[in-house]
């Protein structure tokens, strides 16, 4: 009997310790597949919703990586739309994004997700709308970038962004004017006869 005993034990110890194990690595890749879908969320997501505030197009997109009232309760986006963003006077052609995140947490199963992100557009290529010329500067607005607190929900398999909460201020500096080229000094000179 004490042979039966020792026996039953060494086996359900292995037991327990293998499906320890499996239940880590199992946690451990939903955690990373969470973390992974939250990712692309949060970059493409964002950057599309910057990408509407300066060109006001592109709204349809939002829809993928926004929850509904969060759109409907984004007064930058709504500006983008109502005409009172800075940047409705002008044709954006491009800009530069960069998106660092920070920390960014999500258990395998929960159906929420918490993190921190810092925001930035370095640069904004564009021109004055020829309507609005005289009215506005020509230099293009900096973007107010800054640190934010993302929370994110798992609806129907899909993580999308449901708050967003700035918790600091970035304003890009003001770029500097390209310089003008001056003359070569050949070209300054008269021809004498």
């Amino acid at each position: 009997m004490k042979y039966v005993r020792r026996f039953m034990w060494f086996w359900a110890s292995r037991l327990l310790i293998v499906t320890l194990v499996v239940s880590i690595v199992v946690c451990a890749f939903y955690m990373c597949m969470n973390s992974a879908n939250i990712y692309i969320v949060l970059t493409d997501g964002l950057e599309a919703r910057v990408r509407t505030i300066l060109t006001a197009s592109g709204a349809e997109t939002l829809g993928d990586y926004f929850h509904a009232d969060f759109l409907n309760q984004d007064t930058a986006l709504q500006g983008a739309f109502n005409g009172t963003s800075v940047f409705g006077a002008y044709n954006i052609t491009d800009f530069d994004y960069v998106l660092s995140v920070e920390k960014l947490w999500a258990w395998p199963w929960d159906d929420v997700a918490t993190c921190t992100v810092t925001e930035r557009v370095p640069s904004i290529t564009g021109k004055v709308l020829s309507s609005r010329k005289g009215e506005v500067d020509e230099q293009i607005p900096a973007w107010q970038g800054g640190r934010y607190e993302i929370t994110l929900k798992r609806s129907g398999g899909k993580w999308k962004i449901v708050g967003m909460k700035q918790t600091g201020i970035y304003i890009e500096p003001d770029p500097t004017p390209e310089p003008t080229p001056t003359p070569k000094p050949e070209e300054n000179l008269e021809v004498m006869p």
